[in-house]
């Protein structure tokens, strides 16, 4: 399960977004969309969502640590947008270096929130707290004797 829970959120949230890219895209640049656009999208976001589950990128090591699987998901996405989307390369390279700068980093922390465990609240005990500032009058520790 912790493999098909990320590859599940991922593949939603890439197909979502390359659906947006593919459809505005093509009609933008090229006057009309490529036949049966959401089954390349679905076929696309597929790739992107296995390559995004197995390099497991957020935004705090995609630019430093995981460098080397950055630029292997870069290449890959834009072989998916000029090979499965059918952009022209130039477009293709374009589309998906803006993808791949903005969409792992983002959609690593829907998959972070989602998988992270969260302490029962039926199990955590809290202390009463204590007063931040004393009482500004007297205190009062016997009760007043009437006047004789």
């Amino acid at each position: 399960m912790s493999f098909l829970w990320p590859f599940l959120i991922y593949a939603v949230v890439s197909f979502v977004v390359s659906y947006i890219l593919v459809e505005y895209g093509q009609k933008y640049l090229y006057d009309e969309v490529t036949p049966f656009p959401a089954l390349k999208v679905a076929a696309g976001a597929l790739v992107m969502a296995g390559m995004m589950t197995w390099t497991r990128s957020s935004f705090d090591t995609m630019f430093t640590a995981d460098l080397p699987r950055t630029a292997l998901m870069a290449l890959a996405w834009a072989g998916i947008f000029v090979l499965i989307y059918r952009f022209q390369p130039l477009h293709g390279a374009a589309f998906a270096l803006a993808t791949v700068l903005l969409l792992p980093g983002l959609s690593s922390m829907a998959v972070q929130g989602m998988m992270a465990r969260r302490p029962d609240p039926r199990t955590q005990f809290t202390t009463p707290s204590k007063p931040l500032r004393k009482g500004s009058g007297p205190m009062i520790t016997e009760p007043a004797k009437p006047a004789k």
